[in-house]
């Protein structure tokens, strides 16, 4: 299903990137009493509406993602610490949690 769901949205992407290539009426932007004074295609603008939305979510999201990125590296590197000291403690040559058989 997850393969399925990455076609579909390459197929879906390809089509809306040729439909807005391909629409070469230029049109002039105008906001709230704001003109934009050079005419442009509609694909320039969706591109600029498309990265003016996501940098927001981006900026917020850069934060939360290097703190976990930290604590994670922290978690990581206890959980090394506490395999060494297992590891120590335990008179077993062989890896953590393997089971020795011994043969009659």
């Amino acid at each position: 299903m997850r393969y399925l769901n990455i076609v579909l949205m390459i197929v879906f992407l390809a089509a809306l990137i040729t439909f807005c290539v391909n629409n070469t009426q230029e049109f002039t932007l105008t906001i709230l009493g704001y003109r934009l004074m050079m005419p442009l295609q509609l694909w320039i603008l969706m591109a600029a509406f498309f990265v003016a939305g996501m940098a927001p979510i981006i900026v917020l999201e850069i934060p939360s993602q290097a703190s976990r990125f930290l604590r994670m590296r922290a978690m990581r590197s206890e959980v090394r610490e506490l395999e060494k000291a297992l590891a120590r403690t335990s008179g077993s040559a062989g890896k953590p949690g393997k089971e020795v058989s011994e043969k009659p």
